[in-house]
């Protein structure tokens, strides 16, 4: 009988030993994550910003041509040929401006989150702005948006787009 005792205690012994163990590696383990490069993040909102600054200039629903050279003109250079050929087969994917009023605005960036060192995730809100709150102050709305940027030839460019105001 107090063999058995003797068993369970070491057993259990043994288990909470583990246990320790296990939660003291996790918990003092270094992290293996690099922090975010203070001068990638710069740039991501520069190139965010200058993005949403220019999709009022992009009119969606002018002709196809318009478009395609709208986005040229506009965005081509701050985004990756993927996107580019994403926007130029389907132009609805374009956060642009849909209607005379309102229109896009700007972005404005919520957080930043790195995937790896070569690509970020941006999630943010696109102000939209009518003729009116821009003599009166304050915007017409806010639509939630979500960024991918990537690295691409030492140049942070937007990758992907999901949400924006859309017709």
């Amino acid at each position: 009988m107090n063999t058995n005792r003797f068993v369970k205690f070491i057993v259990i012994g043994i288990v909470l030993f583990l246990v320790i163990s296990v939660g003291e590696y996790f918990l003092l383990k270094p992290s293996t994550t690099t922090p975010p490069n203070p001068a990638d993040i710069n740039a991501i909102y520069q190139v965010v910003g200058e993005f949403g600054a220019r999709l009022k200039d992009v009119v969606i629903t002018t002709s196809d041509q318009d478009v395609i050279t709208a986005v040229d003109f506009n965005l081509k250079q701050l985004i990756t040929d993927r996107l580019y050929q994403v926007f130029v087969q389907d132009k609805i994917r374009i956060p642009g401006r849909y209607v005379s009023s309102p229109w896009p605005e700007r972005i404005e960036i919520d957080s930043i989150q790195m995937l790896d060192s070569g690509s970020y995730t941006v999630h943010g809100s696109q102000v939209v702005m009518t003729d009116d709150t821009v003599a009166h102050g304050g915007n017409a709305g806010e639509e939630p948006i979500t960024l991918t940027l990537k690295k691409v030839n030492g140049i942070w460019l937007v990758d992907d787009v999901i949400g924006g105001p859309k017709a």
